[in-house]
């Protein structure tokens, strides 16, 4: 069965990503692994120091895990019957992904900057772009079209060569 990962993180580029990895997955007949990490310094505090407000470790969860039930009610919604997994990861985004798409077919995430025009990419993307694990799709913000037109690139190998010039 085909396996498609996608990274949620509730942006405008992860909507997108979500909602063309969804219909490409359906198409395939395949299964949707959502994605949502987050990394948290105070996650990383000794338990005697203070957090900061509203950062404290289970809310912080709460928070995070209510953002990824978001994403899957979204999927639910628009494709029924789909199947879905999701997965919260408490960790660096890009190594979460990076993991995640491991053995998938297909690494499917969002970009903002298309939106802008400026041509720059983040920070999670181009660690994710660096040495793929498997085929990368990225997906502008503002695409809204099915699942079969063009985007912004389908990667089959690391993109570190062309990256370079």
């Amino acid at each position: 069965m085909t396996r498609i990962v996608v990274g949620a993180d509730g942006g405008p580029g992860s909507e997108a990503a979500l909602m063309w990895a969804a219909a490409e997955t359906e198409r395939r007949g395949g299964r949707l692994v959502i994605v949502h990490a987050w990394e948290s310094r105070a996650e990383q505090l000794a338990a005697y120091a203070p957090h900061p407000a509203g950062a404290e470790p289970g809310r912080r969860r709460a928070w995070e895990s209510a953002a990824l039930t978001r994403a899957v009610h979204t999927v639910e919604d628009a494709f029924p019957g789909l199947p879905v997994e999701p997965l919260l990861v408490l960790g660096r985004p890009e190594t979460a992904l990076l993991q995640a798409a491991r053995g998938a077919d297909l690494l499917v995430l969002g970009s903002a900057a298309h939106r802008a025009g400026d041509g720059r990419l983040g920070a999670v993307l181009l660690s994710c772009l660096r040495w793929p694990p498997c085929p990368v799709t990225v997906v502008p913000a503002d695409h809204v079209a099915a699942p079969r037109d063009p985007l912004a690139g389908l990667l089959t190998e690391p993109v570190s060569r062309l990256a370079a010039r």
